[in-house]
C-alpha cells in the first residue's frame, strides 16, 4: 500500500500565489552525523518545509523568522561550498495565470497520483497474487483426510449337485484415512478400514439339501504406508522450490511496485518543476513586454517633443509585437505543462472545465556537496531495478537446483505395515456340543492384539510389505538439456544485472555532475541577472538624457530576458538533476513523504 505523509509538505503561504519556501537540501555527502544539528537532520530531504519571510519577494533570506522552528529550519550550506539562495522561481504576488487554474501543492499532486494511478494499483494486486501463490505452494504440505463407504451384494444359488461353499454375500464397509506430504519429498498415510460381511453358506457343501446358514464376519484393518524418493525428488530445497519461487516472486512484485512508485514520483516532480518554469517564464515574458511598452511610451513622448522621428517609435512597436508573440507562445507552453501534469496524475479531461494548474510550492534551492562514490554505492545497494534482477537470479538458481536434481535416476522406496483384527460367527456343532457364537466389532478389535504376547508378539495378525523401484533414463538428454538451459538463464540474468548496474552508475555520475554544473551555472546566472538589470536601468537613464538609442535600450531588455531565462533554466535543471539522483539511489520516496507499506 502506497501512502503519503501529508505532514511532510505543510507550508505557510505568505501570499495567494506563493505557499512558502520549500527547502530542497539533502544531507551533505561525507558529513559527520555527530556534528549535525537537529535542524540539519530534520530537513535533509525535500520532504521538509522552510517558512521564511517573503516580504521583499525573496525566496530564501538567511535569517529565519520567528515562525521558523528547529524542525523546519533549513540547514546551512557546508563550508567552502558555493551556496546561495536563488530567488528566480518566486512568482510575484500580483501574478495571474492566463486561464483558470487549480492551485495545487506538490503534496496534493502526489496524493492524487497515489490515489488514481492505475499502475500502482495493478502492482498492489500483483503483490497480493504473489502472496496467495506462497500460500498455495505451502498447501502442498497440508494434512489431507480421506474417507468413504462401500457396499456390495451377490447371489449364487445352488445349481444341480455341484459343490458350493457360498450362495451369496452382503458387504458393508467404511474407511477413514489421514495423509501428509513431507517437505523432504516423502509421503506418510494412515487409513483404517472396517468391513462387515454376511455370507450365505451351505451347512454341508456336499449335500445341497442340508440347508443354508448365514455367517457374519467383522474385520478391522489399520494400514500405515510410508514412501520416499531416495534420489530424484529428494531433499528439502528441491521440494520447497515452489514455495521459495513464490516468495521470490512476492519480493520481485514489491520491487516492481517500488520501481513504478519511484518513476511516478520522479516524473510528477519533474513535471511540477516544468510547470513552475512555464509560469515563471510567462511572467518574465510579460515583464519584458511591460519594459518594452514603457520604452515605447518614452519614445512617443520624445517623438511628440520633436527629439526623435516617428520611425524610432515604429521600431519599438515592432519589438513590442515580437514580445507579445513570445507571451502567446509561453501561454501555450504553460497549457501543455498543465495537461502533462494532470495526465501523470491520472485525471480525465472530458468533463473538466479548469485545465490549468497553479503550482503553490516554491523551492528554495541551495546547492549541496555531492560525493559521487558514496551516491553510487547507495544507488547500487538500494535501486529497485537492481534488486529486481538480483531476485531474478535467485529464482533462476532455484530452477537450476531443481533441474540438477532431475538429472538423477528415480529411486523410490515404500513400505506398508498392516495389522488386522477379525471376528467370525461359528456354527453350532451337535456332535461336539458347541453352541456356536456370534462375531462382533469388539472381538475384532481385541483380536488385533495377541493373547500371548510372549509367544506371538504384540500383534496377532499383521502384514509387512515393502518395495524399491528404480527408473533410469540411460541417455538422460531431456533433464541434461533443462539443466543447461537453467544455467544459461542464470548467466543471462547476470549479464542483465551488470548492464543495469552500469546504467545506474552512469546515471548517478551524470546526475551528480549535473548538480555540480548547474549549481555553478546558478551562481553565474544570478550575477548575470543582477548585472543585466543594472545595465538596463543605466541604459534607460542615458536614453532619458539623449545619450542612448532605442536599439541600445531594447538590447539591454533582451539581455535581462536572456539572463532571467538562464537563471531559471539553471535552477530547474538543478531540481531535475536532484530528483533524478534521488530516484537512482532509492531516496525519492521517503524524501517526498511516501511509504510503500
Amino acid at each position: 500500500m502506497l501512502t503519503l505523509a501529508s505532514a511532510s509538505f505543510a507550508a505557510h503561504s505568505p501570499s495567494p500565489i506563493s505557499s512558502g519556501a520549500w527547502s530542497l537540501l539533502a544531507p551533505v555527502a561525507g558529513e559527520d552525523p555527530s556534528t549535525a544539528s537537529p535542524a540539519d537532520t530534520s530537513t535533509a530531504t525535500p520532504g521538509s518545509t522552510d517558512t521564511r519571510s517573503a516580504d521583499d519577494g525573496s525566496a530564501g533570506d538567511d535569517a529565519p523568522t520567528e515562525t521558523e522552528t528547529a524542525a523546519t529550519k533549513a540547514p546551512e550550506p557546508p563550508p567552502n561550498d558555493d551556496a546561495f539562495t536563488n530567488k528566480v522561481t518566486r512568482l510575484a504576488d500580483d501574478y495571474e495565470p492566463p486561464f483558470p487554474s487549480d492551485p495545487l501543492e506538490l503534496s496534493e499532486v502526489l496524493s492524487y497520483a497515489v490515489r488514481d494511478n492505475m499502475d500502482l494499483r495493478a502492482n498492489a494486486v500483483d503483490i497480493e497474487i504473489s502472496e496467495s501463490q506462497v500460500l498455495a505452494a505451502l498447501g502442498a504440505y497440508d494434512v489431507f483426510i480421506t474417507g468413504g463407504i462401500n457396499g456390495s451384494i451377490s447371489e449364487s444359488p445352488q445349481r444341480g449337485s455341484a459343490f458350493q461353499f457360498a450362495n451369496g454375500s452382503r458387504t458393508v464397509g467404511a474407511s477413514f484415512g489421514v495423509q501428509r506430504k513431507f517437505q523432504t519429498g516423502g509421503t506418510i498415510k494412515f487409513d483404517l478400514g472396517a468391513t462387515r460381511t454376511k455370507t450365505d453358506q451351505p451347512v454341508n457343501p456336499f449335500d445341497p439339501g442340508s440347508g443354508v446358514t448365514t455367517l457374519a464376519s467383522y474385520s478391522l484393518v489399520p494400514r500405515l504406508t510410508l514412501s520416499h524418493p531416495l534420489l530424484r525428488g529428494a531433499g528439502l530445497r528441491v521440494n520447497r522450490a515452489d514455495i521459495n519461487r513464490a516468495k521470490v516472486a512476492t519480493s520481485s512484485a514489491e520491487a516492481a511496485q517500488q520501481v513504478t512508485a519511484q518513476n511516478l514520483v520522479r516524473d510528477i516532480v519533474t513535471s511540477y518543476w516544468d510547470l513552475l518554469f512555464a509560469h515563471r517564464d510567462l511572467e518574465n515574458k510579460r515583464r519584458s513586454v511591460a519594459l518594452a511598452q514603457k520604452q515605447l511610451e518614452r519614445t512617443r513622448a520624445l517623438v511628440s517633443a520633436g527629439r526623435l522621428s516617428p520611425v524610432d517609435a515604429k521600431a519599438v512597436e515592432q519589438s513590442v509585437a515580437v514580445r507579445v508573440s513570445d507571451v502567446i507562445t509561453a501561454e501555450g507552453a504553460l497549457l501543455d505543462a498543465s495537461l502533462n501534469l494532470r495526465t501523470l496524475i491520472g485525471q480525465q479531461f472530458a468533463d473538466r472545465d479548469v485545465l490549468g494548474v497553479m503550482p503553490m510550492t516554491d523551492p528554495v534551492v541551495r546547492p549541496r556537496a555531492v560525493d559521487t562514490h558514496s551516491e553510487m554505492e547507495r544507488a547500487l545497494a538500494n535501486n529497485p531495478q537492481v534488486r529486481q534482477l538480483q531476485l531474478a537470479i535467485a529464482s533462476r538458481r532455484i530452477d537450476e537446483l531443481v533441474a540438477a536434481n532431475n538429472k538423477l535416476p528415480q529411486l523410490d522406496v515404500s513400505g506398508t505395515f498392516t495389522p488386522q483384527g477379525r471376528s467370525v460367527d461359528t456354527i453350532p456343532n451337535a456332535m461336539t456340543g458347541d453352541p456356536g457364537s456370534q462375531g462382533s466389532w469388539g472381538e475384532a478389535f481385541r483380536n488385533v492384539f495377541s493373547d500371548t504376547v510372549a509367544g506371538n508378539g504384540l500383534l496377532a495378525d499383521w502384514t509387512l510389505s515393502g518395495n524399491l523401484t528404480l527408473t533410469w533414463d540411460v541417455q538422460n538428454r531431456g533433464p541434461k538439456a533443462q539443466h543447461q538451459i537453467a544455467l544459461k538463464q542464470i548467466e543471462k540474468s547476470r549479464i542483465q544485472l551488470a548492464q543495469v548496474r552500469q546504467q545506474v552508475a552512469s546515471g548517478v555520475i551524470r546526475a551528480a555532475n549535473a548538480l555540480r554544473t548547474t549549481s555553478k551555472v546558478m551562481e553565474v546566472s544570478e550575477i548575470s541577472l543582477e548585472l543585466a538589470t543594472e545595465n538596463l536601468a543605466a541604459e534607460q537613464a542615458r536614453f532619458d538624457v539623449g545619450r542612448s538609442t532605442n536599439f541600445d535600450v531594447l538590447e539591454r531588455i533582451d539581455e535581462v530576458d536572456q539572463a532571467s531565462a538562464g537563471a531559471l533554466n539553471a535552477q530547474v535543471a538543478y531540481l531535475k538533476a536532484l530528483v533524478q539522483l534521488q530516484s537512482l539511489n532509492g531516496e525519492i520516496l521517503p524524501a517526498y513523504g511516501l511509504d510503500l507499506h
